[in-house]
């Protein structure tokens, strides 16, 4: 039992840091006092069977590979890929500067199509236009920081990022006709679609 014990504790501890949390937030993502996690940390206790399991999902691993010395090549991955709890205000923080940063691009872009009438007299809406890929740019930049569902939101937001510079360049050469750009949404959305099921099988079978 000692040996679960300390098997146990060296990959708690291992996934807690791997997923840059606290033994207060683990803790609290479990209703257990940081105290708890200590001992478990230090191998002092072990948690029971419904414990281990609740564990686990936080980790997004199993109970076996809990209690396993010996994790291969899994090792290397397992931790790296454990999702980071984090609070319910972070991740309202967290949203909040998202959409700061998202209407400083869309300022900035109108204070650019005001100073360029101003000067010219001619509105430029294309500014606009081409503001939108910038926009969803910034979506998958985040999503991947930041997202909880990491996966279906760039799936999404690629596809949108794609989408919107080819209307970009569609609208910018409206007299050129080339509608047929649109036709290359096919086989990205194919390509994306095959890449992202990869993606998701893989989490799938480590999980």
């Amino acid at each position: 039992m000692n040996d679960i014990k300390a098997v146990f504790a060296k990959n708690l501890s291992d996934l807690r840091q791997a997923a840059g949390m606290t033994q207060l937030e683990l803790g609290d993502a479990l209703n257990y006092s940081d105290k708890t996690v200590s001992k478990w940390e230090r191998g002092e206790s072990i948690p029971d069977a419904g414990m281990l399991k609740q564990i686990g999902d936080v980790f997004g691993v199993s109970v076996d590979y809990l209690l396993e010395e010996e994790h291969g090549t899994e090792t290397e991955t397992k931790p790296d890929e454990a999702p980071q709890e984090v609070s319910e205000e972070v991740y309202r923080n967290r949203r909040t500067i998202r959409y700061i940063v998202q209407a400083g691009v869309w300022l900035l872009s109108f204070a650019i199509l005001v100073l360029c009438w101003i000067i010219t007299r001619h509105f430029y809406w294309l500014i606009l236009v081409w503001t939108l890929p910038v926009s969803f740019l910034l979506s998958i930049i985040f999503s991947s920081l930041w997202s909880r569902h990491k996966g279906r939101d760039n799936y999404i937001f690629i596809s949108l990022f794609i989408l919107s510079i080819l209307t970009a360049i569609y609208l910018s050469a409206l007299s050129k006709n080339l509608w047929m750009l649109f036709l290359l949404m096919v086989p990205v959305e194919i390509l994306l679609f095959f890449c992202f099921k990869l993606y998701f099988d893989k989490r799938k079978d480590r999980s």
